[in-house]
C-alpha cells in the first residue's frame, strides 16, 4: 500500500475505531442465543462467522452475558495520533437507548473513571484517570511511545447504573504492521523485580471458565524478607488488569480481602472466561512509588483430553 494511502487509512481507522460510539446507530435484531460479539464493540452481538458492521472484525465468542453496554465516544486532539506526541483524549459516556450524556459517576477506588492504555503487543501499559468536566466530558493527556495499535480500556460505574468495561482503539501514524491479527504470547510466571521489590506469583494451573486465586508475594530484593513500606494505591492494596491475547477480554479487579494493616502477600480472585493466553498487570505502591509487574498466563481448556 502506498505511503500516502496507508496514512489516510490509518487516520480514518484511528478516528473511526476510536470515535465511533458503542451502541449508536441502527442495530440489527439479535437472537438472545447469539453468543458472539465484537472485541472492539462489545454491544455488537451475532453468530459465528459474522463480522462487526462498524469495524469489520470477525465476531468472537462472548466472554460473559451482559446487557446493553453504555456507549463511549472518543475524540482525539490531534485527530491523527503521532508517537511520542502529547494527545488529548476526550471521552463522553452515553446511556444505552437514549444516547444521553452521562454526567455523574460513582467514585470507585478514589476515582470516577479508570482508563488503561495497552499496546497491541501487550508490552505497553499505563493506568490513568480522566478529569470529569461539568458537561460530562472526561479529559486526559496521553503520550504513546511508538507507532502501533493501542487499546483504551475504560472502567467506570455510571451513577445508578451497572459497572462497565468498554474498549476502544487508537491507531497511530507510522504504523507499518498488520492492523489486525493474532498475537502469540509465551508463558511468563517468573518473579519480577521492580524498584528493589521482588513480585512473586503463586497460583494453580488456570482453566477456562473457572476462577483462580492469584497470590502475589512482595519481597525486599536486598534482604529477601517481606517488603515493608507498602501503602494503599487508589484505596486498595493492589490493582490487577487482565487482557486476553486477542484483546477481546479485559477486566480490572481488586484484592479479595482488604485489611487495615497492609500485608506483604496480596490475593486476587480472577476469572478466565475461555482457553488462551492472558497478560496480567498487577500494581502496588511502596514508599510512595507505584510498581507495575506483568505476567503471562496460559489458560487450558477445561474439557481437554486427560483432565
Amino acid at each position: 500500500m502506498a505511503t500516502a494511502a496507508r496514512a489516510a487509512l490509518i487516520a480514518w481507522l484511528s478516528l473511526g475505531l476510536a470515535a465511533c460510539a458503542v451502541g449508536r446507530g441502527p442495530r440489527a435484531a439479535v437472537s438472545p442465543a447469539a453468543a458472539y460479539w465484537c472485541p472492539m464493540h462489545p454491544d455488537v452481538r451475532g453468530h459465528a462467522g459474522e463480522r462487526c458492521p462498524k469495524c469489520q472484525m470477525e465476531l468472537v465468542p462472548a466472554s460473559t452475558v451482559i446487557g446493553d453496554a453504555y456507549a463511549v465516544d472518543v475524540e482525539l486532539n490531534p485527530r491523527l495520533v503521532a508517537p511520542r506526541q502529547k494527545t488529548r483524549v476526550r471521552l463522553h459516556v452515553r446511556e444505552p437507548g437514549t444516547g444521553a450524556t452521562v454526567k455523574r459517576f460513582d467514585v470507585v477506588h478514589e476515582k470516577v473513571f479508570h482508563l488503561f492504555v495497552i499496546s497491541r503487543d501487550l508490552e505497553y501499559f499505563t493506568h490513568v484517570h480522566p478529569v470529569l468536566r461539568a458537561d460530562g466530558a472526561l479529559d486526559v493527556d496521553i503520550e504513546l511511545p511508538r507507532a502501533g495499535l493501542y487499546q483504551l480500556v475504560a472502567d467506570f460505574v455510571p451513577a445508578g447504573g451497572p459497572p462497565q468495561v468498554v474498549q476502544k482503539s487508537i491507531i497511530t501514524a507510522g504504523h507499518e504492521g498488520p492492523l489486525l491479527g493474532d498475537l502469540v504470547l509465551t508463558a511468563d510466571t517468573d518473579d519480577k523485580v521492580i524498584a528493589g521489590t521482588r513480585v512473586r506469583l503463586g497460583m494453580r494451573e488456570a482453566m477456562a471458565g473457572g476462577q483462580r486465586l492469584m497470590t502475589f508475594e512482595l519481597l525486599d530484593e536486598a534482604s529477601g524478607r517481606p517488603a515493608s513500606g507498602l501503602e494503599p494505591y487508589l484505596g486498595a492494596t493492589g490493582h490487577l488488569v487482565l487482557m486476553s491475547a486477542d484483546m477481546s477480554v479485559a477486566s480490572h479487579s481488586h484484592p479479595v480481602a482488604e485489611r487495615a494493616a497492609l500485608p506483604s502477600s496480596v490475593a486476587f480472585q480472577v476469572l478466565f472466561p475461555r482457553a488462551g493466553t492472558y497478560r496480567v498487570w498487577v500494581q502496588f505502591q511502596r514508599s510512595g512509588k507505584v510498581m507495575t509487574a506483568s505476567f503471562t498466563i496460559p489458560v487450558q481448556d477445561r474439557y481437554r483430553t486427560g483432565t
